[in-house]
């Protein structure tokens, strides 16, 4: 067999698979990914506060996630958080680890093509998709205040109920309601110290699935 007959035999091969009648896939589906995230970014007007600057501050937020489904409806992978705010006073956090989440699609969960303004809505795959998810996160803080630099690192967990309405087959706009909870520790000698917070989050993102 000459390579000429090799290479056409793994043509025709590409193209069978490629053109067969496969099952038809979708969002949340086995093999599927879903990649989403938010950004964020305010500014803060100067105030009398002491510990604000003449010129106001800024802080940026950005917030990755990416899943696979090894399963149907079951999603696992990873997420990030990047958060710095900066005048004179300067925060930063980076959070990273893993995410695990169940999304809920469901035949009847339909909601009406026509209930939504914009005609994007709709398509195919126009699920509600409540989910729940649960992340747990390790969490590493640097604090600058006037040439004192403090680095902490720490822990953070989370977990949310949400839903993630389709936007056609593949896009969604999804919002989540959850407890977080978060630990930090500074052993920096005789600056050493911890703390802990617990807080209700709403928040809401953007997102895309990706499948065959």
């Amino acid at each position: 067999m000459n390579v000429r007959t090799v290479i056409a035999t793994l043509l025709v091969a590409a193209a069978v698979f490629v053109l067969a009648p496969q099952a038809q896939a979708g969002a949340a589906d086995k093999g599927s990914f879903f990649a989403s995230g938010q950004l964020g970014l305010n500014y803060y007007l100067k105030s009398g506060d002491p510990e604000d600057s003449q010129s106001g501050g800024l802080d940026l937020t950005i917030a990755p996630r990416l899943l696979y489904f090894p399963v149907k409806n079951i999603g696992v992978g990873g997420e990030a958080n990047f958060y710095t705010y900066s005048n004179s006073y300067k925060l930063t956090n980076i959070a990273i680890g893993p995410r695990a989440a169940y999304y809920l699609k469901l035949n009847n969960s339909h909601y009406p093509r026509g209930c939504c303004l914009t005609p994007w809505f709709g398509g195919n795959g126009s699920y509600w998709m409540p989910f729940v998810g649960v992340s747990l996160l390790y969490l590493m803080n640097r604090q600058d205040y006037s040439g004192y630099v403090s680095n902490a690192s720490g822990f953070l967990g989370r977990v949310g109920v949400g839903a993630a309405p389709m936007i056609g087959d593949h896009g969604t706009a999804f919002f989540e309601l959850g407890f977080q909870t978060q630990s930090l520790k500074n052993s920096g000698g005789s600056f050493a110290s911890s703390n802990s917070s617990n807080k209700i989050y709403l928040e809401a993102g953007f997102g895309a699935f990706f499948f065959k």
